[in-house]
């Protein structure tokens, strides 16, 4: 096995694991350990773009990205400002 498809392998990990930790995070909610989890899955894809970078592996243009489908928090726009509206009411 070459050292390409190692990364690959350990990619196709990472993504599987991110998919698992998102269901997670959906049933659970925002869950201290399972954002902890998240934030370090994202600590591990940076460092294997920069192994990948090291070793000389290329990659396609355009790199998968997982967007959970689930809604946002009821708080995350509570700071926002509409446009032209100014700030909304809670």
């Amino acid at each position: 096995m070459t050292i390409s498809d190692e990364l690959e392998r350990t990619r196709t990990a990472l993504v599987a694991l991110e998919k698992s930790l998102v269901a997670l995070r959906n049933r659970l909610g925002s869950h201290l350990d399972v954002l902890r989890l998240l934030d370090d899955l994202e600590r591990c894809a940076a460092d294997l773009r920069r192994l990948e970078q090291q070793v000389g592996v290329r990659r396609g243009p355009h790199e998968l990205v997982v967007i959970p489908d689930d809604d946002y928090a009821l708080d995350f726009w509570a700071e926002a400002e509409q446009e032209g509206l100014g700030r909304t009411a809670p």
